[in-house]
């Protein structure tokens, strides 16, 4: 069993202060470099007693910190995001990710506008979990008109390559996104929206080569389960299939519909009503198993993994001295095409995994003049036909962003 580490001594032990000490020098040049119009620093502390999302509880501690800068040049304009997160009890999954990109802005007339942005992305694990290592590129391009002075019509389209150092992840997608938008003198809001997207895996089917066979880690000590468990190196348990005969690619193609109806009462409540359905036109998930972890990224499972409904309902007020406080809550069905719900032990149920989610959640925000302090809570039940993934956590979120504008920024 893992010695207890105090909170205190996993936060300042040597090799995550040579992690901060490195984005904090990231930081020092950027500024000095590009000399932005804007800075902002954010400090994000997470608790959860369940941070693998499955049947066998695992809690952690979270600590994020990141910095974003930007600088305008008339419409067009540069713009840097790094950020590092370091687990206290699972310290081998802690990151670096770094965005670097530029956006511009050409309006067409009074009413309408289009806007192009190009991100570059690479994002940075530690050697025990480097194969989900990757860099991509993410093109995007937008349309905003006004249609008359009370409804807007919104347009988008995303081209996104990316590449993981474990190449059976890599992929290639595009989304086109509209969206139209009603404003009614009863400070009530309408708005329906549709989202195409298409997801191709350039090479999903390899076969690992091993030395010798690795017996398969049970699911308490690996935090996961199949050829990926706990995220660590897909090449580590080859007894379980990280491939099958088939050669090439494999394709993913989904669509959604949904609609969001809001009401402001007053000057200090609002009402909003969201629902959507999703559809998977064609192709399912070329993985065995799809996980989903708290804070942490997972190659495996997005928004291309499921059909369903997703449906929501937020309640927003305005506290005395400003604060801003939200309830909230959401409800998903989702069904996993191509992933089959296992036992405890492994033996197939004969079913499609299906889960089943709610969830609650309070957050609280008080803006500053330069400081921004939040606090949140959520709480997740998640009720699946795969017992694996049957499960339920609780979510804390502290932390603040600090906001300097130079220049022609302010």
């Amino acid at each position: 069993m893992r010695e207890k580490r105090t909170l205190l001594f996993s936060l300042f032990n040597g090799e995550t202060m040579k992690k901060i000490g490195g984005v904090i020098l990231l930081l020092m040049l950027s500024v000095g470099v590009l000399r932005p119009d804007t800075l902002s620093l954010s400090l994000f502390q997470n608790i959860t007693d369940n941070l693998f999302q499955n049947t066998y509880p695992e809690p952690d501690h979270l600590s994020n910190m990141s910095f974003s800068i930007d600088k305008n040049f008339s419409r067009l304009s540069l713009f840097a995001f790094g950020e590092y997160s370091y687990l206290f009890e699972n310290s081998d999954i802690a990151y670096y990710s770094q965005d670097l990109g530029l956006d511009y802005l050409q309006p067409l007339n009074e009413k309408s506008a289009l806007y192009f942005s190009l991100l570059g992305r690479g994002y940075f694990y530690k050697s025990d979990y480097s194969d989900y290592n990757y860099i991509s590129v993410n093109g995007y391009i937008a349309l905003k008109s006004y249609l008359s002075q009370t409804s807007i019509l919104k347009s988008n389209y995303t081209l996104e390559y990316k590449s993981y150092r474990t190449s059976i992840f890599d992929y290639i997608s595009h989304s086109l996104f509209v969206s139209a938008d009603k404003y009614f003198p009863t400070k009530t809001t309408l708005k329906a929206e549709m989202n195409w997207g298409y997801k191709y895996f350039l090479q999903p089917y390899q076969t690992a080569i091993t030395e010798a066979p690795v017996e398969m880690p049970s699911p308490q000590e690996g935090k996961g389960r199949g050829k990926h468990a706990g995220m660590g190196n897909v090449y580590d348990t080859p007894d379980v299939p990280v491939s099958t005969q088939q050669e090439g690619g494999e394709g993913i193609q989904v669509f959604s519909a949904g609609f969001l109806l809001a009401q402001g009462i007053g000057n200090k409540i609002g009402i909003n009503l969201t629902g959507m359905k999703q559809w998977v036109l064609s192709g399912e998930n070329p993985f065995d198993f799809v996980e989903e972890f708290y804070m942490v990224e997972n190659p495996s499972y997005d928004r291309f993994s499921w059909s369903g409904i997703q449906i929501g309902s937020q309640v927003s007020f305005l506290m005395p001295w400003n604060v801003e406080m939200k309830v909230d809550f959401k409800y998903t069905d989702k069904e996993f095409p191509g992933i089959e719900s296992l036992s405890l032990d492994g033996e197939p149920l004969g079913l499609t995994r299906n889960d089943q989610r709610s969830q609650l959640g309070v957050s609280v925000k008080k803006n500053f003049a330069r400081i921004t302090l939040f606090l949140s809570y959520s709480y997740v039940d998640n009720r699946s036909n795969d017992p694996f993934y049957d499960w339920e956590g609780n979510y804390l979120t502290v932390g603040l962003t600090w906001d300097h504008f130079y220049g022609e920024g302010k």
